[in-house]
């Protein structure tokens, strides 16, 4: 089971208020915690041991306790093993016997709330790494779908530097998080903007000299690309929860937001028009897709804030994205069937 140890930074003068408070939270989240002064004589730091699914509970808890003073201090980071172990099994057996118990919540199974956003946030906010990256995975995608080369098409996929930014997106729209959605915008558009500024610069240097069979896939969007899309879109939004970014590289392989920006640019720098549609298409077919379905799998994950009013302005902003992009897939779809005829 994976552990998390809980920071708590207090003032010195609270230390009884906030021992009983953690003491009448122990028997019921199945936590050990502990008390060490700091160096400036005048802060203490509670250190709690627990199950990492048990992590937003008690967070959301203490956050309702102390949050709304700066005087505390709550961090979070991962325990390799903690000796002795944590009796789970003990605490399991236990809610089976009285499955319906006041004290009883349902189980997440994932990483809190907080360590997803400040997680998804890494992804989401534009740098000159993420630049860097950007122009760098382009150049990888444009010499493996010019040399037809799938190995080096794969190289591009698994850096997804387009994938980052498409979570915060539905995590914004999950959580009403109107900064991280612009941030997640701003960043890309930054992003779309270079890769087809360098690939439209190579197709028109370079040329396509033949429609080799990587780019011709891709110049094509079929009904079963939107299913895989929805899918593996579902599929990262869980690993992503779970706190498993290994997993994440079959995502970054099976929902490709690279390779179709980088064969519509080539395809645009060549003059090849009819091609660059359909690659763009699958393009925006992908990232609609993943959208739709990371929105709905952070609900069914449970994401939400923790107050009332940030949960009535996140429903509206939820509901608000989810009628934005069905209302795109359904013009998507509706374009693809024109092309087709």
């Amino acid at each position: 089971m994976a552990l998390r140890v809980i920071e708590v930074v207090t003032p010195r003068s609270d230390k009884d208020e906030v021992k009983k408070s953690l003491e009448e939270q122990q028997t019921d989240e199945g936590y050990v915690f502990w008390a060490s002064p700091l160096d400036d004589g005048e802060s203490l730091s509670f250190r709690l041991v627990l199950d990492m699914q048990e992590t937003e509970n008690v967070l959301d808890r203490l956050e309702q306790l102390f949050a709304w003073t700066d005087k505390y201090r709550i961090v979070v980071y991962p325990a390799e093993a903690t000796l002795p172990r944590l009796d789970k099994l003990a605490m399991d057996e236990e809610r089976e016997k009285d499955p319906f118990g006041d004290k009883e919540r349902p189980r997440n199974g994932r990483i809190s709330r907080e360590e997803l956003y400040a997680d998804v946030l890494d992804t989401t906010l534009l740098s000159k790494h993420y630049v860097i990256l950007v122009l760098l995975s382009a150049l990888v995608g444009v010499i493996g779908l010019l040399r037809d080369n799938v190995a080096i098409i794969i190289g591009a996929m698994v850096l997804a530097p387009l994938l980052g930014p498409n979570v915060g997106l539905a995590l914004a729209a999950t959580l009403g998080d109107a900064r991280l959605s612009r941030e997640s915008l701003k960043t890309l558009a930054v992003g779309v903007f270079l890769c087809l500024a360098l690939s439209a610069s190579a197709g028109l240097f370079l040329g396509v000299p033949e429609l080799t069979p990587e780019l011709a896939a891709r110049s094509v969007t079929s009904y079963s690309d939107i299913i895989l899309a929805m899918v593996s879109g579902a599929a990262g939004i869980i690993s992503v929860t779970l706190g498993v970014p290994t997993s994440l590289v079959g995502v970054m392989v099976a929902l490709s937001l690279l390779p179709p920006l980088i064969a519509c640019g080539l395809f645009l720098g060549a003059g090849l028009f009819p091609e660059a549609g359909g690659a763009g298409l699958l393009f925006a077919a992908n990232v609609i897709c993943l959208n739709l379905a990371g929105v709905g799998t952070f609900l069914a994950q449970g994401i939400r804030p923790l107050s009332w009013y940030e949960k009535e302005r996140a429903n509206k902003a939820t509901l608000r994205a989810a009628i934005i992009w069905t209302v795109l897939l359904a013009v998507l779809v509706g374009l693809m069937f024109l092309r087709t005829r």
